[in-house]
């Protein structure tokens, strides 16, 4: 049994899986120490890696400057689509 799609409970439910979208989107941008970076490390030689292990502390600081001048919102917006088109593989139409 699916909520009614005018019902309170259906508004919390899309309102908690637009978040969790949200925040899995957000997780994917390849700087440290997201899990973005790790995966993107496995696919890069050594050498990028060191680099990437060297940014991690500064890590924080450069995912809020992006943040808030607004040069993660293009990325984020990306990750989010394709994890939207990936899930809607497996709803039922």
């Amino acid at each position: 049994m699916s909520p009614d799609p005018g019902s309170m409970m259906y508004q919390v439910l899309y309102l908690l899986a637009y978040i969790n979208i949200l925040l899995a989107a957000f997780n994917l941008i390849p700087i440290p120490p997201l899990d973005g970076s790790k995966i993107l490390m496995g696919f890069t030689p050594e050498s990028f890696n060191r680099v990437m292990y060297q940014i991690e502390p500064f890590g924080f600081f450069i995912v809020l400057g992006l943040l808030l001048t607004g040069a993660l919102t293009p990325v984020i917006n990306m990750f989010q689509s394709a994890i939207i088109s990936l899930i809607s593989l497996f709803l039922p139409s």
